[in-house]
């Protein structure tokens, strides 16, 4: 496999989305022939909890323009199914996962405020509102559970790692240093562009087609088909243009079924388009996990285990992966960055009347490192030492790579004291006590704290990728992955036409079609790069190869007897040659296509990108508001393909894991189960004036585990700052322990429970 030089091309499909010439799902046509689309609307649940006693939707249905209102009476009508659960977790004494059932509308029992009970589908969007609104539910309450600390509600105990080694090194331990009920918050994810989706059926052979946001266009047809009891293969899923998803539109909702199920049902296209308010109720939220962890230590301080227990909040039903994020996600970098011998992990799902839970950008991992990286500040705070110290002792160390961890993951190649090491230095540690003594002189407390992080990269490995000579000369590549703003058009076209040393407008990426796509797990767990660039790097070759016979038998030579450079194939020692362009123009009828490339993946996928944050903060006594004055990264990401879109992924994570941080706060009234932050009025995203300048260093390391080198980037840097921002807090606040997010009231009262001034010195 070639080696791709870094280079950081401008993305190619900037223009496109900037210019308004994006090709989103409201951007969709069903075929003319089949008419103008229906719109639909959802009516949803306005109480928490409750069984349903009646359902009146006459007055809609006899509303103008409105051709039908399905309720969970016409699910068996419809043939639709219950949504399926991916990953359903057995509690460790052989208890089985038995969620609620959940139906794409409420059949008896509503779960939480946004549950869907009737879907009305009308001529206009707003005859499909009105109607919506018009549907009259009669509710007998039962008692709501927001909280999960209070659910009774058990779905899974689940252990992992050595109970019996982990309790015999608290035995021995010198010291045991715990930190408890330590919340991760809730996020309610907000992607730029709402779920919506177009679905019609062609009534010359009862092929359906399904237009919707994905993370990769196979498991949703996987999913919605099962839901609708139909053949994979009649069912064609088509993404476009995808604003944002960080996790929440990898899996299907209830709406995308309906909607097909509905123009299956009348004939017609329906569209459906979700309003912000419906995102904020319905989507997947992240995160809500309340855990406490000790290190058991000797008498140097070293750590000798880890002892953790998580309670999860799955939400009102099980989500795709939602249980499996909560407990295997959680536990797969628990170990983190340092030399645990020996750990164990209790985690327990429970239902509340809340929205469900799933993968958000890290899917577990932000949950248990932050967790990790909080207990390490408050043991060395406990030792009365410097917390880089206590690191320095219990870092895993480059010379200790390749590392199995105690939970059995295998890191291939680390340098976590460098990096740190770097962060220290790169933020002026040394000149932080000059900058203590300025802030104090304003009336100011300033801050600095470290955050460590690995990530154990995923995905799924089912990628099937080709690359295309066309007949114009263009090159084709396909792959199963699916861009939702990461710039795949830009890396994948770039990586081909690297090697095949043409001008990048002469590729095409082509993703989203499960049609034309063979085969492809989607984009998830940082994957992209150590997943489908690999495989679409041997295809690549395979098309070479394939361009190189066929060149032969143009220039009437050997094919051992070609060069190949430009883009064009020469005859050793000779000037007779072919361009890749003037080949595609002669391939004759019958060849085309033959001058294409396939590859299916192959090897490990999994790569272990790390880094540290350090981030100093100034806190205003008066008012408890946290201004970040500092923020400097040192991140691996292996070889970078495009190092100005690997910085961009990490600014997004960096905005994302400051406002998890410091702002993101999301409340259910623990009497009503009404959710209180349910519009941007209420729920705080980090605007830019939230966010300090990015100090990035690369401290890049090419990595092993695949041939170019390459490690995962897009969910490093909100694993890495949220720890980093609340020990820097701490450090200013001179206390043990704050929860996320730190809004200014919870700092302006963490300040009055105090006594003392930040430290000048």
């Amino acid at each position: 496999m070639f080696e791709s030089p870094a280079r950081s091309v401008p993305r190619v499909e900037d223009m496109r989305l900037l210019t308004g010439h994006g090709r989103f799902v409201e951007d969709g046509r069903p075929p003319e022939s089949l008419g103008a689309p229906l719109h639909a609307a959802v009516a949803r649940s306005e109480t928490p909890h409750a069984r349903i006693t009646g359902i009146d939707v006459e007055e809609a249905r006899a509303m103008p323009g409105v051709r039908a209102v399905y309720t969970g009476a016409d699910l068996d009508r419809l043939g639709l199914r219950p949504l399926p659960c991916l990953t359903p977790i057995e509690s460790t004494d052989g208890t089985p996962f038995d969620p609620p059932v959940r139906d794409a509308l409420a059949r008896g029992t509503v779960r939480f405020v946004g549950d869907p009970v009737a879907f009305v589908v009308a001529e206009s969007e707003a005859a499909a509102v009105e109607a919506a609104e018009a549907v009259m539910v009669d509710y007998d309450d039962l008692p709501p559970v927001t909280d999960p600390t209070r659910s009774e509600a058990v779905g899974f105990v689940w252990e992992d790692g050595d109970r019996a080694a982990t309790d015999a090194a608290f035995d021995r331990a010198a010291r045991v240093v715990e930190i408890a009920d330590v919340v991760n918050n809730r996020i309610i994810i907000t992607p730029i562009e709402t779920r919506s989706a177009l679905a019609w059926v062609d009534p010359s052979d009862g092929r359906a087609t399904l237009v919707t946001q994905t993370q990769g266009v196979h498991l949703m047809r996987k999913l919605v088909a099962g839901t609708l009891g139909m053949e994979e293969s009649g069912l064609r899923v088509l993404t476009q243009d995808v604003g944002g998803s960080f996790g929440i539109k990898l899996m299907n909702y209830p709406e995308q079924s309906l909607a097909l199920a509905a123009a299956r049902d009348l004939g017609r296209p329906v569209r459906w388009v979700a309003s912000r308010a419906e995102c904020f109720l319905s989507d997947a939220h992240g995160r809500d996990q309340v855990s406490r962890a000790a290190f058991a230590l000797d008498a140097e301080g070293r750590i000798l285990a880890l002892r953790c227990e998580t309670r999860g909040n799955i939400g009102a039903y099980a989500s795709a992966l939602g249980p499996g994020v909560l407990s295997k996600g959680f536990a797969k970098t628990l170990g983190h960055c340092y030399r645990v011998p020996v750990l164990h992990l209790r985690a327990t799902g429970v239902f509340t009347n809340t929205a469900p839970t799933d993968a958000y950008r890290g899917a577990g991992k932000p949950e248990s490192e932050y967790l990790v990286e909080r207990l390490v500040e408050k043991t060395a705070r406990a030792l009365g030492e410097d917390p880089i110290d206590f690191r320095r002792r219990n870092l895993l160390t480059a010379e200790e790579m390749p590392y199995k961890a105690a939970n059995g993951f295998t890191y291939d190649s680390a340098d976590f004291p460098g990096v740190m090491e770097k962060a220290v230095a790169a933020s002026d540690r040394a000149g932080l006590a000059a900058r203590r003594r300025e802030s104090a002189a304003r009336g100011q407390r300033r801050g600095w704290g470290v955050g460590l992080y690995l990530h154990l990269t995923g995905g799924d490995p089912a990628e099937t990728s080709e690359v295309l000579l066309e007949r114009d000369g263009t090159v084709s590549v396909l792959t199963g992955v699916q861009a939702s703003g990461q710039g795949h058009e830009t890396a994948f076209a770039q990586l081909v036409a690297e090697r095949l040393e043409i001008e990048i407008d002469r590729v095409r990426v082509v993703e989203g079609d499960s049609e034309r796509i063979r085969r492809g797990g989607g984009t998830g767990g940082s994957s992209s790069l150590p997943i489908a660039a690999v495989t679409i790097g041997r295809a690549t070759e395979a098309m070479l190869d394939a361009a190189r016979a066929l060149a032969a038998d143009e220039l009437e030579a050997a094919a051992g007897d070609l060069e190949y450079g430009a883009g064009t194939f020469t005859i050793a020692g000779t000037d007779r040659r072919i361009s890749l362009a003037e080949l595609a123009e002669r391939l004759p009828e019958e060849k085309a296509g033959q001058c294409a490339g396939l590859a299916d993946h192959e090897g490990e996928f999994q790569t272990v990108p790390h880094g540290a944050y350090a981030v100093e903060v100034e806190v205003d006594p008066e008012t408890g508001r946290v201004r970040i004055d500092r923020l400097t990264c040192i991140d691996d990401l292996g070889r970078r393909l495009n190092p100005m879109i690997a910085e961009g992924q990490l600014h997004g994570g960096l905005a994302q894991g400051i406002g998890q941080a410091l702002l993101e706060r999301t409340a259910y009234d623990p009497e009503s189960g009404q959710l209180l932050t349910g519009s941007l009025m209420d729920y705080c995203l980090p605007r830019a004036d939230d966010l300090p300048a990015f100090d990035c260093h690369p401290a890049d390391v090419p990595t092993t585990a695949n041939p170019l080198g390459m490690k995962g980037a897009g969910e490093v840097a909100c694993i890495g700052v949220p720890a980093a921002v609340i020990n820097a807090l701490c450090d200013a606040l001179d206390i043990d322990h704050i929860d996320m997010p730190a809004t200014p009231e919870r700092v302006w009262r963490a300040l009055r429970a105090t006594a003392g001034d930040n430290r000048a010195d």
